[in-house]
């Protein structure tokens, strides 16, 4: 969370403090990126030259996140008002009117990567909603126990945007930066800081980030076992009671008679006590399975999502132990629903009240009833 003390504000100080702060996790954010579209560690490793490099990243960051985000939002956001449901209607009219159809799912799986997703609100003639990317955006709250917003910070090109609770400001950025006076300024025409954040717990963490080791672990494993069988093939020939290559021609050097060997493969021991054999290591696959599989089953616990691979989940199991395969990944869901619920909330009180400066019929944000509904789960239990 980047935070400033509430008298800050968006004065050049406490822009540039807030810049300072977010640059600081920003390697950890493109780490994270990175991992969920399969560009791993593994990828950058370097052998010496003439050994096989197998580099094997696997697809675990991205089948956790996607796993999670799915299961979270399996039918999109509902809201509805007791008390005013012509309301709520008219609050998910202007949504399918002013939001793409994928943006809750964006920002669900920001939030699953990230540990935080990022929309905007901006306005053509009506109020629009985007998913920003969480590398380049963040919301700045004060030190208070409520940790109101003070301002959203996008990163643009050689620009940097703030958006404050009234107005839009426009700094340059790159090399010596100004942010003590505005390139630009004008009404953003919401009432609060336009942007909202979507946070996966109180830490704000991705829910892979806790396994990158184990991912890891498993890359190095399948890579050097790869590399093993590639390098079998260039094993090495020991001879024993032998002086050199024994062959028919007498080529003039041991290189020839290498040659002549791989060609022909034969090869004339001079008496019964020599012998030929090669140097390999026997790594022990039995033990290296045990290995691969005890890193995977780490990872699907500490993620806290269920391998649907395995043979026992989609076996002769009941209703009951299924619902207890999935016991983590619905806890875990749990707490992710009320952080992204609380973003919608902040959501919903931008988009009502924009609605209610202009006369429309909009709900009270705080009165809504907003859930996540999971059918296939609520059928189950």
């Amino acid at each position: 969370m980047i935070t400033l003390p509430n008298s800050r504000g968006a004065s050049g100080e406490g822009l540039r403090e807030a810049l300072e702060q977010f640059h600081q996790q920003r390697p950890r954010l493109q780490k994270l990126r990175r991992y969920s579209q399969g560009r791993h560690d593994v990828l950058a490793r370097t052998r010496r030259p003439g050994l096989p490099n197998a580099r094997l990243p696997h697809g675990f960051p991205k089948y956790i996140a996607q796993m999670s985000a799915g299961y979270m939002l399996g039918e999109g956001a509902k809201y509805e008002s007791p008390d005013n449901p012509e309301e709520a209607k008219a609050l998910a009219a202007m949504y399918r009117r002013c939001c793409d159809d994928a943006l809750d799912m964006d920002l669900a799986l920001q939030q699953a990567v990230y540990g935080r997703g990022v929309s905007l609100h901006w306005q053509e003639a009506l109020p629009r909603v985007s998913a920003l990317d969480p590398v380049n955006a963040f919301v700045v709250r004060d030190d208070t126990v409520e940790r109101r917003p003070l301002m959203g910070v996008l990163l643009s090109g050689e620009e940097v945007r703030v958006y404050t609770d009234s107005e839009e400001l426009t700094f340059q950025s790159g090399g010596e930066r100004d942010l003590r006076a505005p390139l630009s300024r004008r009404p953003h025409g919401f009432d609060g800081v336009p942007m909202v954040e979507y946070w996966n717990n109180a830490d704000a963490q991705g829910d892979f980030e806790d396994v990158l080791p184990l991912v890891d672990a498993y890359d190095l494993l399948a890579s050097d076992r790869l590399n093993d069988r590639g390098q079998f093939a260039d094993a090495m020939l020991v001879l024993t009671g032998v002086m050199g290559l024994g062959t028919s021609d007498a080529p003039d050097s041991p290189l020839q008679a290498a040659a002549l060997l791989r060609q022909e493969r034969t090869l004339s021991l001079p008496d019964a006590d020599s012998k030929a054999e090669w140097l390999v290591k026997n790594p022990n696959e039995k033990d290296i399975d045990v290995l691969r599989k005890a890193l995977k089953d780490d990872i699907h616990k500490f993620s806290m999502t269920p391998d649907l691979d395995d043979d026992r989940f989609a076996g002769n199991l009941s209703g009951i132990a299924i619902r207890y395969k999935l016991f983590c990944l619905d806890q875990k869901t749990r707490i992710k629903e009320r952080w992204f619920i609380q973003g919608l909330r902040e959501r919903a009180r931008l988009t009502c009240g924009w609605m209610a400066a202009r006369g429309m019929n909009a709900p009270d944000a705080d009165a809504l009833s907003i859930t996540l509904p999971r059918k296939w789960a609520q059928e189950e239990a």
